[in-house]
Formats: C-alpha cells, sequence, structure tokens
C-alpha cells in the first residue's frame, strides 16, 4: 500500500492544521471516491474549520463492497488459522507503521476534538491487539471432539457488518475487524460519519496488505447507510458500539432476516465509594481518570458516585482540586488537557443537565479553566463539572450523561446506594471503592453490570485479554476474549453414525 493512497496526500501536505484533506472509500482492495456528494467534516473545537471532505457511499457501492467481501471470504475461509493469522498480524503491524508516519493522531484530534495523546493511543492500537487477538481466538475457534463421533466445529458467518461510533473509532474498529477475520469473515464497517478521516486512512493502510475484498469500510452523513448495511441480504452478521436506540433499530432491522448481532451500548455506571477509603490526590487522579478521559465520552466511564455523607466533602474537595489542573480546548495544544465534546447537540445536552441539576438544587462545581485562545472560536467547550447531590430523579443521575458532567450523591446506608447503584436500565459497567478487600467481593458480586472494578474504574482499569459486554439495556453479546472471538463464528456439529 502506498503511503498516498488512504488520503490522497502525502504527509508533508497535510501536517498543518489549515489543510483540508480528502478521503476514500475502500471497496474490493482500492480506495475510492464516492459516488454521492462529500460532506465536510469541522473541527469541534473550531466549527468553522474544515478538516476534510468526507466520501459518501451509494447504497451500489454498499452493494459492490458486500459482493467484493464475499468473494474475498470463501477463499480466507479455507486457509488455516495460523495462515489467517499470520496475514491479520503482518498487516495490523504495516497498518500501524502507516498511521505512524501520516500522523493520523493529529487527523483524529482535529476531526475528534481528543486531546493528542488520546489519539495517538487511540490511533496506535492495532498492532498490539492482533498479538493479543490471535491466542485467544485459537482458543474459541479450536474445534472439538465428542467422544469417538461427534464433532463440534466454530465456522465464521460469512460477511459481517461492523457499525463503529466515533469515540474511539480507530480503536473500536480493531476490536471488532481482526477478531472477525481471525475467525474467517470477511467485514464491511461503517465509519462514523462525524470523523471518518483517520479510520478510513488505517482500514486502507490495513485492507491493503490482505486479499481485496477482505475489508471494506463505507461511510456517509447520517443513518441511512448504517441501516441499509444491517439490512442488506449480503450481511450475515453485524456488531455494532452505539447508544441504546441505535442498538435497538439495530436489533430490529436485523431480526427480519434472523442473523446475529453483538450489541455494545451505552452505559449509566455507578461507582460506591465506602467509608474506609483513603480519599488522596492518587484517588482523586483515579476517578478523574474514570470519569472525564475523551471529555467523559466512554460507555465504560464513571457516570454517578456514590459517597458516605461522612467523605462527601473530602471527596468534593479533592476532586475539585484535581479538576483545577484542567485547561479545555484544543486538543493539539500541549498544555491542553482536555478537548470539546465531540458535537453541538451533545454541548446542548450537558449544560441543559447542569441548568436542570441546579434548579432542583444541586450544587456545581466547575474548577476546570479553557484556554484562552479556544475560549472565542465556538466550539464545543464543557468544562468538567461536580454536581453535588442532585434528586436521584434528575436526569444527571438516571441518563448516560456522556460528557464531562459527573454526580456525586452522599448516602448513608450501602444498601441504599447498592440499590440506587442497580437501579437503572443500564449494566455495563460498575465499581466498589474500599480498603476492605472482602467487603469490595462482596458488594462487588451484587453489583448489576457485566463488569465490576475494584478501586478503579473504565479504561485505565480494564483488562483487555476479559471479555466485555453489558447487561439490560447495555448490550447483548460479547467483545474482547476469548467470548468475544466466538461471537464470529457459528456452531457446526458433524456427527459419523456410530459404528461406520
Amino acid at each position: 500500500m502506498h503511503l498516498v493512497s488512504p488520503l490522497g496526500l502525502s504527509p508533508a501536505r497535510w501536517n498543518g492544521r489549515s489543510v483540508e484533506l480528502s478521503a476514500g472509500l475502500v471497496i474490493d482492495g482500492e480506495v475510492r471516491t464516492g459516488d454521492l456528494p462529500p460532506y465536510p467534516v469541522t473541527n469541534p473545537v473550531d466549527p468553522d474549520e474544515v478538516v476534510l471532505q468526507a466520501p459518501a457511499a451509494s447504497s451500489a457501492q454498499l452493494d459492490a463492497a458486500i459482493a467484493a467481501a464475499h468473494r474475498a471470504q470463501r477463499r480466507w475461509a479455507t486457509l488455516s488459522f495460523d495462515e489467517r493469522a499470520a496475514q491479520v498480524a503482518a498487516a495490523a503491524r504495516h497498518a500501524g507503521a502507516v498511521v505512524e508516519q501520516l500522523d493520523l493522531a493529529r487527523l483524529l484530534t482535529r476531526e475528534h476534538g481528543k486531546v493528542l495523546w488520546e489519539s495517538q493511543f487511540d490511533t496506535g492500537t492495532l498492532g498490539g491487539m492482533a498479538d493479543a487477538f490471535v491466542p485467544l481466538a485459537a482458543r474459541a475457534i479450536s474445534t472439538e471432539l465428542l467422544g469417538d463421533s461427534t464433532t463440534v466445529q466454530r465456522v465464521p458467518h460469512g460477511v459481517v457488518g461492523a457499525i463503529i461510533p466515533f469515540n474511539w473509532p480507530v480503536a473500536i474498529f480493531g476490536n471488532k475487524v481482526l477478531p472477525a477475520l481471525l475467525a474467517g469473515n470477511a467485514v464491511i464497517a461503517k465509519a462514523p460519519p462525524t470523523c471518518p478521516g483517520a479510520l478510513l486512512a488505517t482500514a486502507a493502510a490495513l485492507a491493503g496488505e490482505l486479499p481485496p475484498g477482505l475489508v471494506n469500510v463505507v461511510n456517509g452523513p447520517g443513518d441511512d447507510l448504517g441501516r441499509e448495511l444491517v439490512a442488506h441480504p449480503g450481511v450475515d452478521m453485524v456488531t455494532f458500539t452505539g447508544g441504546v436506540a441505535g442498538g435497538r433499530s439495530v436489533m430490529s432491522l436485523a431480526s427480519q432476516a434472523t442473523k446475529p448481532v453483538v450489541l455494545e451500548l451505552g452505559g449509566n455506571d455507578p461507582a460506591i465509594l465506602m467509608s474506609d477509603l483513603v480519599v488522596d490526590d492518587a484517588f482523586a487522579d483515579r476517578l478523574a481518570a474514570a470519569a472525564f478521559t475523551t471529555a467523559g465520552q466512554v460507555c465504560m466511564a464513571v457516570k454517578r458516585v456514590y459517597v458516605p455523607s461522612t467523605l462527601l466533602a473530602d471527596v468534593v474537595d479533592a476532586l475539585a482540586a484535581r479538576l483545577e489542573t484542567e485547561v479545555v480546548g484544543d486538543g493539539l495544544r500541549p498544555e491542553v488537557t482536555m478537548g470539546p465534546v465531540h458535537t453541538a447537540a451533545g454541548r446542548d445536552r450537558a449544560e441543559g443537565l447542569l441548568n436542570q441539576a441546579r434548579s432542583a438544587g444541586a450544587r456545581v462545581v466547575r474548577p476546570a479553566s479553557v484556554h484562552a485562545a479556544d475560549a472565542g472560536r465556538g466550539g464545543w467547550l464543557v468544562p468538567p463539572a461536580i454536581v453535588v447531590d442532585p434528586p436521584a430523579d434528575s436526569d444527571i443521575v438516571t441518563t448516560e450523561q456522556f460528557a464531562p458532567v459527573l454526580p456525586i450523591i452522599s448516602y448513608r446506608d450501602v444498601e441504599d446506594a447498592l440499590a440506587q447503584a442497580n437501579d437503572s436500565s443500564f449494566g455495563l459497567c460498575a465499581s466498589i471503592w474500599a480498603a476492605d478487600d472482602e467487603v469490595a467481593a462482596d458488594l462487588a458480586g451484587r453489583l448489576e453490570a457485566g463488569t465490576v472494578f475494584v478501586n478503579g474504574h473504565g479504561m485505565a482499569a480494564m483488562d483487555h485479554v476479559a471479555p466485555f459486554g453489558g447487561w439490560k439495556a447495555s448490550g447483548f453479546g460479547q467483545e474482547l476474549g476469548a467470548e468475544g472471538m466466538s461471537a464470529f463464528t457459528r456452531v457446526r456439529v458433524v456427527r459419523r453414525a456410530p459404528g461406520t
């Protein structure tokens, strides 16, 4: 894959902030322009700045991508697991080199808003993912013999449709595409329309090292293309990460053809602090990271904190002192520690939740600063906020904020805190923060969530080789771990008649 191909521009030409880029679709091993008119992708910190002209695929191009995927998949599935693993790992390493040489982290910050170190982590994951996934997939996809006459095989679905969210697009692309390929599938991914550039470039680099048609990526504004992808008769399985409403739409469309789905949806993650917790700077650092990474736009972020009334003042003061060090603004500035939220709608929702909480009598603490050079650029800047003791039925407590606004709720009885933590339609993650290991283990076993952390929470606390998935409205099925690898397969039993 020629380094110029993913974006049609050499690194030297687009490394400056003022340069407008062009991105391409990835179909049948080629980088293509969209059949429909391109649309502008703007910088969330400065909405007047157009970062790139994004391609828009037509229905005919989606059909072409799916047809190419079927052609490629038939041959790909005949390879041994070791042969597939070697090609996937090599392609992932190549894509990682392209990411670095094209400085795609900088592009992701401009189109997404997140600070540069987060973009570097997001775009720099594919090679390490492949190395971690290969042994998990080998274990998950192995054939099992039952006695002398029965063989249980795990075989690929065929063509997988993967819908990628905006918050961590390249990393989540890897979470979905690499296991699907290892299992013997081909993939059609749908890029997030508001920040497709870095993902399209990464996918082009990956696809260029694999058989044509094995990895395809389409893009377009709005939700119509994603619905077409899910409902398409040529798509055999769907994996989706996004909001609950989108997940229900995916499940409804997929059910019409009874195709399997994996849904990783939203979360309203509770954190319960115990009275023996030491409230110090290290604790404040961990809680801030758990709640405010990517400006709170992480499904597994802490979304509500339950604190013993005796510790409420200490926790608020410690977290406020930690947030005083935050500088909100352009994520390309070295001194900026938190970027904007990704969209105007996200900014408006966050501020609306804060206004509602204030009106209901909650105290809002916002000690962070906005970078002076970015304050007047009209971007979607939301300085992080602590919301002290909002009503239990307020929206900032009962809904997923997906923004850097964190309710902290005092309690007197831990059983009441546990009941409030579980009183949610969500069940993605939860956490217990305590010095007593026995108490933490007991309470962890009573929380209604797919992942329960102890003395940590979120991305920094995650075990990336363990399965990940939500309960209740937070999802269906698993990603990561051996369980997540096996989700990209279906079972076939071969039974030989006894005695023959």
